[in-house]
């Protein structure tokens, strides 16, 4: 869907506005704290955080939500925004009542992460592929391709098991290998496997039983991600 001059900018002027208010906030502290990331990565990301007094209309209900940009960059260099996803952080969701963080959230009236009404389904850093490098992972959701980009393997994301899209197929032609890092269960296995049997040099790479990549890198580091992969 090719998006109007006047929609890229009020999506940049709301990613802007969230940038602004992700110091020391809720969403800051969940990034980081929890899981994992280095400020740098949420900078990288343009994460933000929908707080304060200062929404733009009609975004109000995503207040308590990380603001995910879906950034791009032109020909000429120009930076624009494709669309925003939202990730719920209101304590009642993702905190037990001392305060300390659930691996297990509870979302309770809406999903974990909400896309805008009409917004299509997209891959998630398209940067990755503007990179000149000869391989590449694919994740499930936002945060696995944070963590995967931030242990130095250039990454894009897919919006669950029913996110991709035949247009995609042709974007991961020419590529030596494309890493499927998967979630260790069945349904990370599923995704996995149909997104490998549709590119040639597509290489499932399951993580261990129980574990996404953002989990593995948590609880052994880096060198957990990049062994995967061969790196």
């Amino acid at each position: 869907m090719r998006l109007s001059d006047e929609r890229k900018s009020w999506l940049l002027g709301a990613t802007k506005t969230f940038l602004d208010q992700i110091g020391g906030s809720p969403a800051e502290e969940y990034l980081v704290s929890h899981r994992g990331l280095a400020p740098e990565t949420v900078e990288r990301f343009r994460l933000g955080f929908v707080g304060g007094s200062s929404v733009p209309s009609g975004l109000e209900q995503y207040r308590g939500c990380v603001s995910i940009p879906y950034l791009r960059r032109g020909a000429l260099g120009a930076w624009s925004v494709a669309a925003i996803r939202f990730r719920c952080v209101r304590p009642e969701c993702v905190r037990h009542e001392d305060g300390s963080f659930r691996e297990e959230e509870t979302h309770i009236g809406h999903g974990k992460v909400q896309s805008m009404a009409g917004d299509t389904h997209r891959i998630y850093n398209t940067l990755a592929i503007q990179e000149s490098a000869d391989e590449i992972a694919v994740c499930e959701g936002e945060p696995d391709t944070w963590t995967s980009a931030q242990c130095g393997i250039p990454t894009v994301g897919i919006q669950g098991v029913s996110g991709w899209k035949s247009h995609f197929d042709k974007l991961f032609v020419g590529y030596k290998r494309v890493w499927v890092l998967a979630q260790g269960d069945d349904a990370g296995m599923t995704f996995a496997g149909q997104v490998a049997a549709r590119i040639p040099s597509g290489l499932v790479v399951p993580m261990d039983k129980g574990l996404d990549v953002n989990r593995a890198y948590r609880a052994f580091g880096s060198e957990a991600v990049l062994n995967k992969v061969g790196t």
